[in-house]
């Protein structure tokens, strides 16, 4: 089954390799490889030829990988392919951690011979309706249909609890070979309706978490930076409410083969293409909204000397944000698409080991 390796490396990391190419574009005109500037300095030439610098370095690099990988499936047994794939994957995360870092870097020594009078003061814009005054997120009671889904399956495992064989298939190989298996159980059929309900909880939190992240306006044009960031929420959140559902029917799909099962090659297909589905959306969502909205409505509309809150000594390495000043518990993310955690408060720390254990809870129960 080399192809579905094939089809699998292809679909998932392309895209995911063309974003992280794309990056720099994607991010706010505020912010140039997680370094704070103007929109004046961020449109100036050199750091134009140095986005065009990042793009061919991070497309050589993943190019080379992608290519290095690909050959090593042909070359080694089937077996050994998802070692080879997991092997790709830390690459590729090292490969976009040490180009960041050299960007990074660049950019903060060129800020550093910038003019002063080209680095605007920091000015903060507070819209103190914007949660109020706007619809942010999709309602949580939208996760009422995907615990319906969870509770209608759990039903039917138990319904057709007769039907189904005595030795459970838990675990699988690229191959769709069985390497472990389970004596059936109450607790082992319906563990997968629990990893749902923990999915479910894990998907509602993030919605809560983009409906409470910190809001970042434009102080020049205040009125277009809050309809752009509030239609940035709102896409994520119908995003992060879609996604739920397709991986609480994915579960639903592999529960229904325990009563009925299916060809291996179907399972297969299935189990694959759903995750790349959620991965492709994500990556067109990531384009056509850009960081904080940025690409929504066409272009700004601004002077292009936007002031903007040079905070970069909260941002380690541009990408950590720590700042025990800040109240705010969500912040956008400085590289990338998307929020992160403010780790200068201690409630960060215990929101990210509460859901890292609740995971692992979950998935002992279940197994």
């Amino acid at each position: 089954m080399y192809w579905i390796s094939v089809l699998f490396l292809i679909a998932m990391f392309v895209p995911l390799s063309l974003s992280l190419i794309c990056m720099p574009y994607l991010t706010r005109e505020t912010v140039s490889f997680g370094v704070s500037v103007s929109e004046a300095v961020y449109h100036s030439a050199p750091l134009r030829r140095m986005r065009r610098q990042y793009v061919w370095t991070s497309s050589v690099a993943y190019g080379v990988l992608l290519i290095a990988c690909l050959l090593a499936m042909l070359i080694v047994p089937e077996k050994q392919q998802p070692s080879i794939i997991s092997g790709f994957v830390v690459l590729l995360i090292a490969a976009s951690a040490v180009i960041n870092l050299i960007f990074y870097t660049k950019m903060k020594r060129y800020k550093a011979t910038l003019p002063q009078e080209t680095l605007n003061p920091s000015v903060v814009a507070v819209d103190t309706s914007f949660r109020s005054g706007n619809k942010l997120v999709w309602s949580n009671k939208w996760f009422l249909i995907h615990g319906a889904v969870a509770l209608i399956s759990a039903a039917l495992a138990l319904a057709y609890y007769d039907k189904i064989p005595d030795t459970l298939n838990m675990k699988f190989n690229w191959q769709g070979e069985v390497t472990r298996t389970a004596a059936k159980s109450y607790r082992t059929v319906l563990g997968l309706n629990l990893m749902q309900l923990v999915m479910i909880g894990i998907f509602m939190t993030t919605n809560w978490s983009i409906l409470r992240s910190k809001q970042q306006l434009d102080p020049a044009n205040p009125q277009q930076s809050v309809r752009r960031n509030a239609a940035f929420r709102r896409r994520w959140s119908m995003f992060n409410v879609a996604a739920g559902l397709m991986m609480v029917l994915l579960f639903s799909f592999v529960q229904y083969n325990m009563i009925y099962p299916l060809s291996r090659e179907v399972m297969m297909l299935v189990s694959l293409m759903m995750p790349i589905l959620i991965v492709v959306l994500a990556i067109v969502l990531a384009f056509s909204t850009g960081q904080g909205g940025r690409r929504i409505g066409g272009p700004s509309s601004g002077s292009g000397a936007t002031h903007v809150v040079n905070d970069d000594k909260y941002w380690k390495l541009g990408n950590v944000y720590f700042n025990p000043q800040d109240p705010a518990l969500f912040v956008e993310k400085r590289m990338g698409i998307g929020w992160t955690v403010n780790f200068g408060r201690p409630g960060a720390w215990i929101f990210l080991v509460g859901i890292l254990a609740v995971i692992i809870i979950a998935a002992r129960i279940a197994s």
